[in-house]
């Protein structure tokens, strides 16, 4: 019963986070539905295990974005644009490595937005 009703309040999260947009499937509509979703859940048991991977990811952040960025300029061109949104999801994450489901949800959603710019940049 517990589950039946946190799905439905995942689901209300999730309609009432689209609502709240002028389009769900941009990247800012994806971030306000991530960051409602998150505060549906609040904390769950996997937030110390998120946390601590986290963490430790985090510390290796520097050689980490260091290969995303070889990979990124030396790509072949069927691989380019992969390979970018490889770079900015690495950015992302070490910019502000999640603690917890909530946090991890709004990384994905910001991720997203980037690699979404950094495409329409082009």
């Amino acid at each position: 019963m517990t589950r039946l009703f946190g799905a439905a309040l995942l689901a209300l999260a999730l309609v009432a986070g689209g609502c709240q947009t002028a389009s769900p499937t941009t990247a800012a509509g994806w971030g306000q539905i991530a960051a409602g979703v998150g505060a549906v859940l609040g904390e769950t048991k996997i937030d110390p295990k998120i946390e601590k991977v986290s963490a430790k990811l985090a510390g290796y952040c520097a050689e980490v974005k260091t290969a995303a960025l070889a990979v990124d300029l030396f790509a072949p061109a069927n691989l380019q644009e992969a390979a970018s949104a490889g770079r900015i999801a690495v950015a992302t994450f070490c910019a502000a490595p999640p603690k917890n489901v909530a946090e991890a949800l709004v990384t994905l959603a910001d991720a997203y937005a980037a690699i979404e710019a950094a495409r329409a940049g082009r």
